[in-house]
């Protein structure tokens, strides 16, 4: 249906006049109302010359909470508001993630731009989860796990996706800086990633099983491609003491992301190569 009516917009431009140069120039402008119906406003992307910070990943780049980690972090760095783009894409993989930034970076969407803050993964674990064992039952650290194969292999992919991500920032001449994750708590929680509403003690030990698989992929991808670690799973004590650090069973909540943002301030203020 979308496509019909770009091609009857595009189709109207062309017939409005016989006048060859103010043909050629409505044919034109169809042309860009009709990438505008099928692809949305990322179709076309302006360059930005103010951003120096790159915040990019998944939906723990993007919300859901009332402040995400990069507004935190602009104001704990006291730069303006326009220096910082959140690129968080909420449920996007590694590999969409990869596809994205690369379209960043070969259009020059930031081209002064200095740094960027990567973090993803977790949707490929979650998808994992959901296509093999959507209610949790198995661990990745059971004696008898099924999966031990085709998990590897997801993994892999995983640090694939994240080594090309950062060696394709790092050739834009970016300084990357990687995360890894954090764990769920390990109690009845509100939780809609599960077929079931909540998350019980058991599901979350076996999901946080999987994530420790995961961070480590990505610290082998982060020291792999020179990338500066912010080891989120390392604030692990700090965040799960606290109930109200989370927004629901995956995300963090406003005053978990500020303990997330004092961490990549404390890796920004490290010296790096």
């Amino acid at each position: 249906m979308m496509i019909h009516r770009a091609v009857l917009i595009a189709r109207n431009f062309h017939l409005v006049t016989k006048d060859a140069a103010a043909r050629n120039l409505r044919a034109r402008l169809g042309v860009v109302v009709a990438l505008l119906l099928l692809g949305g406003c990322d179709a076309i992307r302006v360059p930005d010359s103010n951003v120096i910070y790159v915040a990019f990943g998944d939906s723990t780049t993007s919300g859901p909470s009332t402040r995400d980690y990069p507004d935190i972090l602009r104001s704990l760095l006291d730069v303006t508001p326009e220096t910082f783009a959140n690129e968080g894409g909420s449920g996007e993989t590694s590999g969409e993630g990869l596809d994205r930034l690369t379209f960043l970076l070969e259009e020059e969407i930031f081209p002064n731009a200095d740094v960027l803050l990567y973090w993803e993964g977790g949707n490929d674990i979650s998808g994992f989860i959901k296509d093999y064992d959507p209610f949790l039952l198995a661990s990745p650290d059971d004696a008898d796990y099924p999966l031990s194969n085709d998990l590897s292999l997801r993994l892999s992919e995983i640090q694939l996706n994240i080594e090309s991500a950062v060696l394709a920032a790092r050739n834009a001449r970016l300084r990357v800086y990687v995360a890894t994750y954090f764990f769920l708590r390990e109690d009845i929680d509100e939780c809609d990633a599960l077929p079931l509403p909540v998350v019980l003690p058991s599901q979350a030990r076996n999901a946080n099983a999987y994530i420790t698989r995961l961070n480590e992929r990505i610290r082998t991808a982060a020291a792999n491609q020179d990338a500066v670690l912010v080891d989120v799973a390392a604030a692990d004590d700090t965040l799960r003491q606290d109930q109200a650090n989370y927004f629901d069973c995956n995300h963090l909540s406003e005053q978990g992301n500020g303990i997330v943002a004092n961490l990549f301030l404390q890796a920004l203020a490290e010296p790096t190569n």
